[in-house]
C-alpha cells in the first residue's frame, strides 16, 4: 500500500506540474517520466493506470514530432489521466474494488 501511494502521489505530482506548465510544454523527458510511473504501475498490477500514462506519453511524443492531431491527443490523455487520478483519491479514502476493475466509461459504453 506504501508503494501505491507513493506512485499516485508521483503521479499527481507530475500532473500538477504539467497543468501549471501547460500540455503544450510537454517534453521529452515527460515522456521518459510518464514512461518509469508505467513501468512501477505494472510492477503494482496496476494495468489501467500503466496504460493511461503509456497513452499520455506516446502522444506527447507524436506531438514533439509535430503530428497534427497530437496536440488533442495530448490533452484528451490528460484529462483522462486526472480522472483516473480523481478516483484514486477517493478510493484511497474508501474501501472498496481496486480502480483498475474497469475503465472509466466502460461500462456505458457496454449498455
Amino acid at each position: 500500500m506504501k508503494e501505491l501511494n507513493r506512485l499516485i502521489g508521483q503521479v499527481e505530482d507530475w500532473t500538477e506540474e504539467l497543468l501549471l506548465r501547460g500540455t503544450a510544454q510537454f517534453a521529452l523527458e515527460d515522456a521518459r517520466r510518464l514512461e518509469r510511473l508505467a513501468d512501477d504501475a505494472a510492477r503494482l498490477g496496476m494495468e489501467l493506470l500503466e496504460r493511461l500514462l503509456r497513452q499520455l506519453a506516446g502522444s506527447g511524443e507524436r506531438s514533439l514530432l509535430g503530428a497534427d492531431c497530437a496536440a488533442g491527443e495530448v490533452e484528451r490523455a490528460f484529462f483522462r489521466l486526472s480522472g483516473y487520478m480523481e478516483l484514486a483519491r477517493q478510493s484511497a479514502n474508501e474501501s472498496g474494488p481496486g480502480l483498475d476493475a474497469e475503465e472509466p466509461g466502460e461500462a456505458e459504453e457496454a449498455d
